[in-house]
């Protein structure tokens, strides 16, 4: 009877660490850039097997106790839509690369592209990080004579203005996007060695105008939250039923 107590107990535990995921990426479904989070459960008996599960469903066979439970959070990196904002400083990038910007904490890599133009010429992005191009920050000049359809930006990531190049943004990627680490909402950092992402070579193509949404689906999301809340209350049932009869039980046991 205990082992079922804590059978039903050890289910809970993975459905409200999900329960948090789910939160958090229904709360940034409008974050430009954001990538979801997902938790991997994995659950260990006790002669070293393995049963796995997204949901945190995993079994054992057999009368085997489970004595392990390990939970883990990971990125979903896939794309998200394109938003068309028409705004020459709003970047997207289709296939894989990240920008990268610079903050007080170090080099961050990013898919959220929406950049503006400081007032001495640098081009950063909502935090006020500066975009980083091939040489260094990005850095406008005369920003003062800065029209608002001067700028152009090419899928190879050329930026030019009055048809003189200026820049280049940087495009970079990751052997291994699992070694990334969120830094924020949109930001990520790693110690891995970057590597430069060549847009010529026709794997990604820089989008002017664009922005990339969240890829957060949010009615996905809203029907897990539905299905983990009917999970979560049926472990809880299970728990007061099973309560109920050890209780009877060593009431019997008095008599």
């Amino acid at each position: 009877m205990i082992k079922g107590i804590y059978t039903s107990g050890m289910g809970m535990r993975p459905r409200m660490l999900r329960m948090e995921v789910i939160a958090n990426n229904l709360a940034n479904i409008n974050t430009t850039g954001y990538k979801k989070e997902n938790l991997f459960v994995s659950m260990m008996d006790n002669v070293g097997q393995a049963a796995t599960s997204a949901q945190g469903t995993a079994t054992a066979a057999g009368n085997i106790d489970l004595v392990g439970l390990d939970a883990r959070q990971y990125t979903d990196y896939s794309e998200g839509g394109l938003h068309q904002t028409n705004n020459p400083l709003d970047l997207a990038l289709q296939g894989p690369g990240f920008f990268a910007v610079e903050t007080p904490r170090g080099v961050r890599y990013t898919r959220n592209g929406n950049f503006t133009v400081s007032i001495d010429g640098t081009v950063v992005n909502t935090d006020g990080h500066p975009l980083l191009g091939k040489d260094g920050k990005i850095q406008i000049p005369d920003v003062q004579k800065l029209g608002s359809n001067d700028i152009t930006i090419k899928e190879n990531g050329e930026l030019t203005i009055g048809g003189k190049m200026v820049s280049r943004v940087r495009i970079v990627d990751f052997q291994d996007l699992t070694q990334l680490k969120k830094d924020g909402a949109s930001l990520f950092h790693t110690s891995e060695r970057e590597k430069e992402v060549d847009p010529s070579q026709g794997h990604t193509t820089l989008r002017q105008g664009f922005l990339e949404e969240s890829n957060v689906g949010g009615i996905d999301e809203m029907i897990e939250m539905i299905d983990m809340n009917r999970f979560f209350e049926s472990d809880q049932k299970m728990i007061q039923t099973q309560d109920a009869s050890l209780q009877r039980a060593n009431e019997i046991g008095r008599l």
